[in-house]
């Protein structure tokens, strides 16, 4: 494993839902970073430790399990889930001190209507702004610290 992402303090970290609980992505660069690594305030760093766990129970459960596919693909894309709740929270937290964002994107065959280009943020609805990250992240909402694609 081992940091790929070199951006040290200018670090932006991601909440990205994936099959790993070992790594998180840089926004800046996109290269991953050792999640056990992450600094940040004790309850942020917490939130985000809770975050990454139960992301990747759900996503587990979406890959291994028909009966219980649609509940996990709602808690992976409903802005209003329980799991992604606390991404903001956590991203907002983390934001204290750095940049965080929580990561937006639809799954397969998502059933809520997610914004492809994260034009409008999920949880608030207001229009999103550039935020300076690679295009993965490019567009997202300062306030609910919510990031999806400029492309």
């Amino acid at each position: 494993m081992g940091d790929r992402c070199a951006c040290g303090p200018k670090r932006a970290v991601v909440l990205h839902v994936s099959l790993t609980r070992d790594e998180l992505p840089c926004g800046r660069c996109g290269h991953a970073f050792a999640a056990e690594g992450l600094r940040g305030p004790r309850e942020a760093v917490h939130l985000v430790r809770r975050w990454i766990d139960e992301a990747f129970a759900i996503e587990v459960l979406w890959f291994a399990s028909a009966e219980y596919e649609d509940w996990a693909k709602g808690e992976l894309d409903g802005p209003k889930s329980k799991l992604n709740q606390l991404g903001v929270r956590a991203a907002q937290q983390m934001s204290q001190t750095g940049e965080a964002w929580l990561y937006s994107a639809p799954h397969v065959k998502a059933r809520q209507a997610v914004d492809k280009y994260l034009d409008h943020c999920p949880v608030c609805h207001d229009p999103t702004e550039p935020t300076g990250l690679i295009p993965k992240y490019g567009l997202g909402c300062k306030t609910c610290r919510v990031a999806g694609s400029s492309e």
